[in-house]
């Protein structure tokens, strides 16, 4: 005798196997999150004890799936979307036929501040939470923008004040930094071309804006090899002899690495097909004398303008 909640019943209409056809999830995934997390939590079966998944439920996974998608682990991603179940925060569901991502909605500053107030206080599973309850409503590219540029700024300034620790300092940075590296290897599919080399001038430690930089990039497709921080350019030009980028970007965030900058050609030209060459950095916008120095594309004040400049170029 079938004694289940006929609401439940009524509702639940879905096969594991229509489940999965409908979120992409497979099926051994499925049952792997049904053992481990409970989820999701209705319980209805058929008569011969087979589970049946409700429109919510494909909604649910979907919500899972798309966090997953962005970098999120599969148990915060679960937490963090019936957190929001919870609270009436999930996107509506709906059919099979006409189901949408629901749109990437602007960050707001709430979510900056959250975000902060963990990192200052040493709190990495609620930095983890805020993250995934983020990545639920906004794509990586607008949390990189309007979340994690503005508290690596918010960073910097809090420890050049003496509000901050180097230590609290670093522990914040790095968590953001191994966020931003993470979007960097999961973006969708590349284009098949070369990549965009990514490196930071001689002695240039700094190196947020240009994994910003590198994370859109990978979202919109590019290719990226990101090499990071003082990079030697004997070094930088032996490895673009060897890959032939399609592109090599050069960030100088402070006057003295940014000066370094305008002794790239000496070294890239030895390499047999040159790449286009852009450069950017802080040091450029405080003192933009300095941009007529180094040979090259300017690439804007700003990681928006750069962006836009460099697709600019490649595409023409």
């Amino acid at each position: 005798m079938n004694d289940q909640n006929p609401a439940i019943m009524a509702e639940a209409i879905f096969n594991i196997g229509a489940v999965t056809r409908m979120t992409g999830i497979p099926i051994t995934t499925l049952h792997a999150w049904v053992r481990r997390y409970g989820f999701p939590h209705s319980s209805a079966r058929t008569l011969g004890g087979h589970r049946l998944y409700s429109e919510k439920d494909v909604n649910l996974l979907r919500c899972v799936k798309a966090q997953i998608d962005q970098g999120i682990t599969a148990h915060q991603a679960v937490l963090a979307v019936e957190k929001m179940d919870r609270e009436g925060r999930l996107p509506e569901a709906h059919s099979s036929e006409s189901y949408r991502p629901a749109p990437s909605l602007p960050a707001s500053p709430a979510g900056q501040l959250q975000l902060a107030e963990a990192l200052y206080q040493h709190d990495l599973v609620r930095a983890d939470q805020v993250m995934a309850e983020m990545l639920a409503f906004n794509s990586p590219e607008d949390i990189t923008l309007n979340v994690i540029g503005p508290v690596l700024a918010g960073l910097g300034d809090a420890w050049a004040e003496g509000r901050i620790s180097v230590t609290d300092e670093h522990l914040a940075s790095n968590y953001l930094r191994q966020r931003l590296l993470m979007w960097l290897v999961t973006g969708p599919p590349s284009r098949q071309t070369n990549p965009i080399v990514l490196a930071c001038a001689p002695g240039e430690w700094h190196e947020g804006s240009l994994l910003m930089l590198g994370v859109l990039l990978r979202r919109r497709g590019w290719p990226v090899a990101y090499l990071g921080q003082d990079v030697p350019f004997a070094d930088l030009a032996a490895f673009i002899q060897q890959i032939r980028p399609e592109a090599l970007v050069l960030v100088g965030m402070l006057e003295e690495s940014a000066r370094r900058l305008a002794g790239w050609s000496q070294w890239i030209k030895q390499a047999a097909e040159k790449p286009l060459v852009a450069f950017a950095g802080r040091a450029f916008v405080l003192q933009p004398e300095l941009q007529s120095q180094v040979p090259g594309l300017y690439l804007g004040d700003t990681i928006q303008t750069g962006l836009a400049r460099l697709e600019e170029s490649l595409l023409k």
